[in-house]
C-alpha cells in the first residue's frame, strides 16, 4: 500500500489543504493541523488553553454552512484568507490579533451570528484540536470508503471524513485490525491507536453544506459500526511523501 494524499485541516472545520511531502513528529500532528478553531463565546476554550472537545467550538457538525467557507493558509507568511458565499472575503496573519478577529467576524458574518455570537479565533498550545487526544494523525483506506459507496450507490467525497493520510493499495476493512499495531510510512513509525468513530459531520457535503448522505446510517446497517479510518501516533519522527509506500511492522 501506499501515501495516496496528505491532508490538513489549518482551522478547524474549515478548508482542507493538500500537502506533497511534510515532516512529523513525536506525538504531534501535521503542522499546523486544527492548530486554530472558532471558540464559542459560551464555552470553555478561552479560559482553558489545553485541548478541549468540539462541543466548545464552531463546528461543521452543528454549523453546516461553514463548509460554503473556502479558506487558504501559506506557512511561509502566517497569512489566512478567508471566502464566503455573496462575496464575503477577510484575511489576515493568525499570529496577529487584528488577523484574528478578521476571521472570526467574517465567520459570524457568514453564519448570522450576532454579536454575542461572535466566536473567537484560538491557537493550540501543547497539541492541535482535534476530535481525540489518542491519535492526532488520522488515516483513511480509500477501499474502504469505495465498498461503503456502493452500498448506497452514490460517490462519497474523502473531505467528509477529514483524515490526514489518504491510504490507497490495501483489502476494503483491513485497518479495522491494525489497533495496536504499528505503521512504517517513509522515515516514520506510527503507532495505530483506535479505529475512528464518526459524527454526523460526516453527512455534510463539503461542497454545498447540505445534509445529503447518511453517512452513519449506512455503515450501521451495512456494517454494524459507524467507524471510518483509524487514529495514530507518531513515535519516530521524519519526513514523509505522497506516494511512500507504507508497511506494517510488529
Amino acid at each position: 500500500m501506499h501515501l495516496a494524499q496528505i491532508l490538513r485541516y489549518p482551522v478547524k472545520s474549515l478548508s482542507k489543504e493538500e500537502l506533497r511531502t511534510c515532516r512529523l513528529s513525536p506525538g504531534q500532528g501535521l503542522p499546523f493541523d486544527r492548530h486554530w478553531a472558532l471558540a464559542r463565546p459560551d464555552g470553555d476554550a478561552l479560559n482553558n488553553p489545553g485541548w478541549m472537545p468540539k462541543s466548545h467550538f464552531l463546528v461543521l457538525v452543528r454549523e453546516h454552512a461553514m463548509a460554503l467557507a473556502k479558506s487558504r493558509f501559506d506557512e511561509a507568511s502566517g497569512r489566512f484568507c478567508f471566502e464566503a458565499p455573496n462575496g464575503l472575503h477577510a484575511e489576515g496573519k493568525l499570529s496577529t490579533e487584528d488577523g484574528r478577529k478578521a476571521i472570526a467576524s467574517a465567520m459570524a458574518k457568514h453564519l448570522g451570528l450576532d454579536q454575542s455570537g461572535v466566536p473567537t479565533l484560538v491557537e493550540a498550545q501543547d497539541i492541535g484540536y482535534f476530535d481525540t487526544t489518542k491519535g492526532p494523525i488520522s488515516i483513511l483506506n480509500l477501499e474502504s470508503l469505495r465498498a461503503l459507496e456502493k452500498l448506497v450507490s452514490q460517490t462519497i467525497d474523502p473531505v467528509r471524513f477529514r483524515m490526514n493520510l489518504i491510504v490507497e493499495g490495501c483489502e476494503a476493512w483491513s485497518e479495522t485490525h491494525w489497533p495496536g499495531k504499528r505503521l512504517k510510512i517513509g522515515e516514520c513509525v506510527l503507532e495505530i491507536t483506535e479505529n475512528t468513530g464518526r459524527c454526523k459531520a460526516t453527512h455534510v457535503n463539503p461542497d454545498t453544506g447540505e445534509l445529503d448522505v447518511k453517512i452513519l446510517h449506512a455503515l450501521k446497517e451495512h456494517y454494524g459500526h459507524t467507524q471510518m479510518g483509524v487514529y495514530a501516533v507518531v513515535v519516530e519522527g521524519g519526513a514523509i511523501k505522497v506516494g511512500d509506500t507504507m508497511s506494517l511492522v510488529d
